[in-house]
This record gives C-alpha cells, sequence and structure tokens, in this order.
C-alpha cells in the first residue's frame, strides 16, 4: 500500500467519528429545543399563570370583603384591579391551551368556577349589600363567599397538580434523551479509537522501521561514511527515498575523491591570497609615505608663503593651492583609511580624552565654515562634562568632522547643532552624538546609498555637491569597530540628525570638575531667536549658578528690560545679530540710546566673523559660535567683575623641567630635503632652534653627543629607520629626550612599532604648523618661545580695526604681524583707487582686466581677514555696484573713500604702536 494511502486512513476514520458525533450532537439539541423543552416551558409558564390568578382572585375577595364590613369605596379599587389582572391572564391561558385538551379542559373549569364566583357572590354584593347592624345577613353572604371561593380553590389546586406532572415528566424526558445522546458519542468515540489504534499500529509496523534505516544511513553519510547502503523497504515512498540516498552515498564518494584532489589547489590559492594581502599591505604603506611626503611640503611651505608680503594676485593663488591641497589631503586620508578597513588594518587606541572638548574643537573647526554660509553652528553637551573616557578619541573625532562638515556642507540655512547626551551604566557612559541640521533632507528611496562605498545619495552626473561618497562608509565601519552604531533620521526639506550610538568606558574617578568661574548671583538676560541655542545658554550659565532669563526676541528683550527696574535687574545681556525684525546691533543701539541700560555689559554671540559697520563701540565683548563654555563665563565674569580670572590648574602629559618660558631644542631626523626645511621654518616660526640630521643612524649619535629636548623622528631613513632609532635612543644613559615620530604612513603597525619602540607621540603627515605647536605644547605646556605665547601688548586703534581680529594675527609672531600688516597699508591707496575708478566707469584709469565687483570682492576678503569690517562690508555693497543709481553709486564710493582713509591711518598706527582717537 503506498504511504499517502496508508497515512490517510486514520484521518478518514477520525473525520467519520467527528461527523457521527457532531450528527447525534445536532439531533439531540433538535428534539430537546422543538420538543421536550417546549412542554416543560408551557408548563412552567402556565403554573405561574395559575399563580397569579390566584393572586388576583384573593385581591377581588379582600377588597369585596372590606366594603361589606366597611361600606368605604376605596376597597373596591383592589377588587376592580384584581378583576382586570384575572382577564388579562384568562387570556393568556386560553391562547396557550389552543391544541392542548387536557390543559383546555382544566383552563374551562378554572373559568366556570370563576365566573360562579363572580356572579353568584361578587355581583350581587356590589348591588346590594345588608345594613350595618344585620349580622345574620352579613355572615350569611361571608358563609356564601367561602363556599364559592373554596371551589376555585379545588379546581385550581387539581390543575395545579396536574401541570407540576407534566413539567417534571417532560423533564425526564429531557435528561433521558441527553443521557442516551452521550452513550451513544461515547460508543462513537470509544469505537473510533479502537480503529485509529490499530490503523496506526499497521503504520508503525510499515513505516517506522525503514525510516529509521534511512536516519542511520543519513547519519552515517553526516559522519563521512559514505560505504554503507540499505535495502530498499516499505511502502512505494520509503523505498524510492532508499534508493535515492544510495545514489547519494555514491555521487558523495565520487565528491569526496574530487575534494580531496583539490584540497591542495585550494592551500596554495590560500597561500597566494595571503601573500597578495600582505602585498598590498605592504603597496598601501609605500603609498602613503610617497603621497604624504611631497603633500607635506608643498602645503607647509605654503603656509609659511602665506604669512609673507604677497601681491593679491599671489596671495589668491596661494589660498586656491592651499584649499586645493586640503581637498586633496581630505580625499588621500578617505582613500587610505578605506583601504586600512578593507585590508583589515583598523585598530583601535584605549587612551584617555575628553569628549566634551573633542566636541569644541571640531565645532571650532568648521565655525568658519558656517559662518560664511550664515547659519549657527551650536554645541550643546549635556554629557561627559569634565569626565575623562577611554577609547580612540582621534578615531571618533574623525567620524564628528565628517558628520559636521556634511551638515553644514548640505545646510544653505538655519543651525546645525552637536549635542551630546547619555547615560552612565556600569562604568560604561552610553553616548549619544547628534549632528543635527536644517538641510535639504534625505529621500527615503536613497537613505540605502548613505553608507555604501563611493557612493552619495545624489549619485546623478549633474549632482551639486561633491565628494567621494567614502565619509559616512568609514565613519560607519569606525564606529562599529568601536562597538555602537550610526543611525540616521531625516525629512526633505526639514533637516537631518545622524546620531552616533557608543558606549565608552569611564575613566579613573574624579571629582566633578566644576564651571571656570561662577555666576552665582548673578543675573544674564540671553537673547536669541533660536531657541536651541537659547537651551544651550541656559544650560551653561545656570550650571556656572547665574539666574538666566531668556528672550526669543529683540522686542521680548527690551519688555523685560522695561519690566525689571528700568534695567537694573540683569547684570549683563548676551545678543545674537542675526534676528528677524531688528538685529542684534540695533537692538544693542536702542539700549545704549536708554539711559537706565546704556551701561549694561553687552555680548554679542554671532556665528559671522566679521563686525557690521558701525558696531565696534556697542558691544563690550564678541564670541563667535559656538563657543566654548569656559570662555563664554570668563568672558561674563571679566564684564560683571572686571579683574584678573584665576585659571584652573592644568597637567597634561609629562612637563619638563628647566623649560618653563623657554624655547626648545629639537633634532630633526629626515631625509627629505624639503620636509626637513619645512619643520625648521615651523620651529623658527613657533620660536624654538633646530638642527637636522638625514638618517636614523645620525640622530642616535647626535643625541649620544649633544642635548636635545625633542627628536622630530621620520619612520623610513636610510641606514636606520626611525623606530630602531627610537628604541636605540631610549637606551642611552643619561637624558632622553621626547621623541615623536613625524611618519606618512598610515598603518597601524607603523604606529604601533613606534610606540613599542619608546616613542611619546606620534604625528602623521602632512604636519601643520598648528599640529606641530600642539604636540609640543602637549609635551612642555610652558616651553615656547616668548614671542610665540606673551605677545606684546597692542593697541588697537578707534573703532575702525576689530581688537580680537588683531589679537588673533599677532599670535603669527611681531615679523608675521609687521609684514601682513605693513603690505596691506602700502598697497591700499592704489587698490582704493583701482576700485573707485572701476566702480566709476573711468575704464582709462582701471585696469582693464579687472571689474569693479572683483576688485571689490578681493578687498572685502583682506579688509575682513585684518579685521577692517566696516571696509569689508562697503566692498560687499560694492560687488553690486551695478544694481545702484548714480546718486547711490556716488553715495556709496564717498563712503568707500572716508572708510579707506580712516583703515589706512588706523593701521599706521597700530604699525607704530599709537593709539589713534576716533
Amino acid at each position: 500500500m503506498p504511504l499517502q494511502t496508508l497515512m490517510r486512513r486514520p484521518a478518514r476514520v477520525g473525520l467519520a467519528a467527528l461527523v457521527a458525533v457532531m450528527t447525534t450532537v445536532v439531533a439531540l439539541n433538535l428534539v430537546v429545543a422543538a420538543f421536550l423543552m417546549a412542554n416543560w416551558s408551557r408548563a412552567g409558564q402556565v403554573l405561574v399563570a395559575l399563580q397569579d390568578g390566584h393572586v388576583a382572585m384573593l385581591n377581588q375577595e379582600t377588597g369585596l370583603r372590606g366594603f361589606l364590613i366597611t361600606r368605604d369605596p376605596q376597597f373596591l379599587e383592589p377588587y376592580r384591579q384584581g378583576a382586570a389582572d384575572m382577564a388579562v391572564l384568562d387570556a393568556q391561558m386560553i391562547e396557550w391551551s389552543e391544541g392542548d385538551e387536557d390543559l383546555r379542559y382544566w383552563v374551562d373549569q378554572l373559568h366556570v368556577a370563576e365566573q360562579a364566583w363572580v356572579e353568584q357572590w361578587a355581583t350581587p354584593v356590589q348591588q346590594v349589600q345588608p345594613g350595618i347592624g344585620d349580622g345574620e345577613s352579613l355572615t350569611a353572604l361571608l358563609l356564601q363567599d367561602k363556599a364559592l371561593f373554596d371551589r376555585y380553590r379545588e379546581v385550581e389546586a387539581g390543575a395545579r397538580e396536574v401541570l407540576t406532572a407534566r413539567r417534571e415528566a417532560a423533564i425526564a424526558q429531557t435528561r433521558l434523551v441527553l443521557a442516551t445522546g452521550t452513550a451513544v458519542g461515547i460508543g462513537v468515540a470509544v469505537a473510533v479509537a479502537l480503529v485509529v489504534r490499530r490503523v496506526n499500529r499497521r503504520v508503525s509496523d510499515e513505516v517506522l522501521p525503514p525510516i529509521q534505516q534511512l536516519r542511520d544511513q543519513l547519519s552515517d553519510l553526516a559522519q563521512g561514511d559514505v560505504d554503507r547502503a540499505v535495502a530498499p523497504t516499505g511502502p512505494v515512498e520509503l523505498r524510492e527515498m532508499a534508493t535515492d540516498v544510495n545514489t547519494l552515498s555514491d555521487a558523495l564518494r565520487l565528491r569526496g575523491e574530487q575534494v580531496s584532489a583539490r584540497e591542495e589547489q585550494l592551500v596554495a590559492a590560500r597561500d597566494e591570497a595571503e601573500r597578495a594581502g600582505q602585498a598590498k599591505t605592504a603597496f598601501l604603506a609605500t603609498m602613503s609615505h610617497e603621497i604624504r611626503t611631497p603633500l607635506n611640503a608643498v602645503l607647509g611651505l605654503t603656509d609659511l608663503l602665506l604669512t609673507t608680503e604677497l601681491t593679491e594676485l599671489q596671495r589668491g593663488h596661494l589660498e586656491t593651492v592651499s584649499r586645493s591641497g586640503d581637498s586633496l589631503l581630505t580625499l588621500i586620508n578617505d582613500v587610505l583609511d578605506f583601504s586600512k578597513i578593507e585590508a583589515g588594518e583598523l585598530d583601535l587606541d584605549e587612551a584617555p580624552f575628553d569628549l566634551a572638548e573633542l566636541v569644541y574643537d571640531v565645532g571650532q573647526l568648521f565655525a568658519g565654515a558656517a559662518g560664511a554660509k550664515a547659519i549657527d553652528l551650536l554645541v550643546d553637551v549635556r554629557a561627559a562634562e569634565g569626565r575623562q573616557l577611554i577609547g580612540d578619541g582621534l578615531r571618533l573625532r574623525q567620524v564628528l568632522m565628517n558628520l559636521v562638515s556634511n551638515a553644514v556642507k548640505f545646510t544653505p540655512r538655519g543651525h546645525v547643532v552637536v549635542r551630546v547626551t547619555g547615560e552612565v551604566r556600569h562604568d560604561v557612559l552610553h553616548a549619544q552624538i547628534a549632528v543635527l541640521d536644517t538641510g535639504i533632507g534625505i529621500p527615503d528611496e536613497h537613505r540605502h546609498r548613505l553608507f555604501r562605498s563611493f557612493s552619495q545619495v545624489d549619485g546623478s552626473t549633474t549632482r551639486v555637491y561633491g565628494g567621494t561618497g567614502l565619509g559616512l562608509a568609514i565613519s560607519q565601519r569606525i564606529v562599529q569597530a568601536m562597538g555602537g552604531e550610526i543611525t540616521v533620521d531625516s525629512e526633505v526639506a526639514v533637516g537631518s540628525t545622524f546620531t552616533i550610538h557608543v558606549g565608552l568606558q569611564l575613566g579613573t574617578a574624579e571629582d566633578e570638575v566644576p564651571p571656570a568661574v561662577s555666576l552665582a548671583g548673578y543675573r544674564v538676560l540671553a537673547v536669541d531667536d533660536n531657541r536651541t541655542n537659547l537651551d544651550i545658554l541656559e544650560h551653561q550659565l545656570t550650571r556656572a549658578g547665574a539666574t538666566v532669563v531668556l528672550a526669543d526676541s529683540p522686542a521680548q528683550a527690551l519688555y523685560l528690560l522695561g519690566a525689571t527696574g528700568a534695567g537694573h535687574g540683569f547684570d549683563v545681556c548676551v545678543l545674537d545679530q542675526h534676528m528677524p525684525g531688528t538685529s542684534g546691533d540695533e537692538l544693542a543701539r536702542r539700549m545704549r540710546d536708554t539711559p537706565a541700560t546704556a551701561g549694561l555689559p553687552l555680548v554679542l554671540l554671532s556665528s559671522s566673523t566679521t563686525v557690521p559697520v558701525g558696531t565696534a563701540g556697542l558691544f563690550d565683548a564678541r564670541l563667535h559660535k559656538p563657543v566654548h563654555p569656559d570662555r563664554l563665563l570668563r568672558t561674563l565674569w571679566s564684564l560683571v567683575r572686571p579683574g584678573p580670572v584665576r585659571e584652573p590648574a592644568t597637567s597634561t602629559g609629562p612637563v619638563a623641567t628647566g623649560h618653563e618660558g623657554a624655547s626648545l631644542h629639537v633634532l630633526i631626523a629626515e631625509d627629505h630635503e624639503v620636509n626637513a626645511q619645512l619643520m625648521q621654518l615651523y620651529l623658527r616660526q613657533l620660536g624654538h632652534t633646530s638642527e637636522r640630521v638625514a638618517d636614523g643612524r645620525a640622530a642616535v649619535d647626535a643625541v649620544r653627543a649633544g642635548r636635545y629636548d625633542v627628536v622630530l623622528m621620520d619612520a623610513q631613513m636610510p641606514v636606520l629607520g626611525g623606530a630602531d632609532a627610537t628604541a636605540e635612543i631610549r637606551a642611552l644613559p643619561g637624558h632622553r629626550p621626547v621623541v615623536i615620530a613625524v611618519t606618512a604612513s598610515v598603518l597601524a603597525s607603523d604606529r604601533a612599532a613606534f610606540l613599542a619602540a619608546g616613542a611619546d607621540d606620534f604625528l602623521t603627515k602632512p604636519v601643520r604648523l598648528a599640529v606641530l605647536d600642539g604636540a609640543l605644547g602637549k609635551q612642555f605646556p610652558g616651553a615656547v618661545a616668548a614671542a610665540a605665547v606673551q605677545p606684546a601688548p597692542v593697541t588697537v586703534p578707534a573703532d575702525v580695526l576689530d581688537r580680537e581680529v588683531v589679537e588673533e594675527l599677532h599670535d603669527l609672531g611681531e615679523e608675521g604681524f609687521q609684514q601682513v600688516y605693513t603690505r596691506f597699508a602700502d598697497n591700499l591707496d592704489a587698490w582704493v583707487a583701482g576700485l573707485v575708478a572701476a566702480a566709476s566707469g573711468d575704464a582709462a584709469a582701471a585696469d582693464a582686466e579687472d571689474s569693479a565687483p572683483r576688485l571689490a570682492h578681493r578687498l572685502k576678503g583682506s579688509s575682513a581677514s585684518l579685521g577692517a569690517a566696516g571696509l569689508a562690508a562697503l566692498c560687499q555693497r560694492i560687488e553690486h555696484v551695478d544694481e545702484l543709481s548714480g546718486a547711490e553709486r556716488d553715495e556709496l564710493l564717498q563712503a568707500f573713500r572716508i572708510e579707506a582713509g580712516q583703515v589706512a591711518v588706523a593701521v599706521r598706527a597700530l604699525l607704530a604702536g599709537t593709539p589713534v582717537s576716533a
């Protein structure tokens, strides 16, 4: 018998049994519902009616008796109600007795007894009553009533007895039918169980042994025994399966022979793949060195050239070279990082770092780019403030820089916010670092391309935004290597939020670091139309103890100032520049014009890098977004309580004694002539002395013979490599200099080799001036040249030049500072004359190759860079001079000449160190 037929028999028997049981149950329900239930239900209804009829008769009798005794008509009301109820009950019982002769008999008897009582006693009594004192007649009437009512009771009792017996008989019949049906169902179930048991036993006898044989054979095949075969037995299907398994055994035997034959080929292929991987790694290291080494010289020398005296055209070309070099470096870094990840060379460091400082540093890096687009770049740190975390801070910085760069790039207006939140669980900070923007957003159908290598959301050939498409892919790989993830939430034309979810181990437990200064007891008014920035300011200032009042518009600020007692309720006011309706400088001017608030210290907090014309005297301080909390607090403290602010004690890195306020003596171990020259120029710019050797052996000999504070050690050098030279230097007796590895390699193995040899730090080419300065400052916090960290006091003339910009440029050193401003002053008159001639349409006086907008754009950039914000603003207006009428053009050029003259006088006075009155 086929297996299919054999397996169907139990199902068929079970189905038949189920149909039989269901049929029996349905039949029982029909019999009970249609016949038996109707009988005892009717009997029950009539019994209830008899009871109600008895009550109605009693009501009639009681009412008439009361009337006979008292002759009060009120006693006739129960009689009438009982008569009405009795009429209704008689009609119901007549209806129920239709078709039931026995029941109809008793209904008729009851009706006859009832009518006899009514006609022979109730009706006459109502018509004629005996006298009040005629006791004998009254007694006779009552005895007549008793006789007639007893007759009614006898008939009712007989009917009740018959109906009770009928209901009990119907109930007994129902029980009998249900018991019979249950017995039938049990019998059918027992019979089916016996049949199914017999069928299952047959199935077991015919099916299980062949299946067990097949199972044993398959188990042997899984263990590698391909020589066993079974005889086909049992149903047709099992015999076919046994044949197929035997065929499979033969095929596996043949396949095993083929696998054995190819195993040697696979081993050889694996060895070849490993050699290819090693070659790829070596090629990566070589390409990194060969690309970064010349690029280091290009970018470094470009930075140095930009600090020298140049023509406007030369400076423009060099700035283009610098920007292009930075773009090329970014591209190279992306490609090399991706190659490292693909080659399995991505190793993460475990070192302490400050997450809050890292985020603020990244914000400062992109503040200029955000300001150029007139968008706010804000930083909101709500976790890890003042705590050291353990992890790869450099890699996390790389991821965050990529996300912030993308946010600024794809945000045409609004703001970009970097927000840090998280909670500590079991000494691990589960951080969420979110980068929110109000940019173009990402369509849902394009999100799958976000983290794909060499892919962008806009993949068309006419895409507006450039880039390699590697940044997000690399960032995702780095975060995943850290055990975290990056999530995206975006809406088209609303903005995007990229969130880094990562767990970072907490460092050594420390007391919570308090804010740089305390503002307890001071009230601060913060004015900004951006609610996010207001929340950040409230958090930072409240943490320092200040009482913060928020105003989301200039109108609300003026109202609050007027409502606090003529403006005396606040100690300082922080203003945003770009607000709808009334700008920050307009609000400041109105406050200065009001006597009550004229002396209130005002701080301008703006994303713009330039100062609007005529606003230099309105504000007591100017800060750029995103502002570090310590700098904000120190600035406010200096305004509300003038005087020196105590710097908190800090200690980072190994501090060499005896170097406070002195320059360093540095040994440069570099075989590349241009890179060595660049390092020497860098060190000279920073105020340090240096010597150079061309190989590692010479470096070891120089350290043995002389005394150096720092050794800048290249990795790949002739005679002796950088790592080996570092190890030998560390083995020398006596004074041990700080060794900073400087290499173009991107491999973690090279970094590990240097650190294992005893290097103190590791820098990757190309090295920029600021990076080198930071590395030296990390090792020797006090060992920098006096000219580098303690510039001579600068006297900023009048309101023409921005004091903060002048102080920043003075950090270039006295020589560079003098060169920049001297060149600007020497050429300003010629630039102004050429621009006025071009704007006036004087073709003979103007350079034929330069139009007024182009000349204005060039002068605007240099003016803003040197702090001449008013002159830069006028140049920006001259860029659109073609749109002005003749009168407007003349007025603009006249104002331009006056402002240029004031700037020239101010710059000359600045170079001479002489203050100039406004």
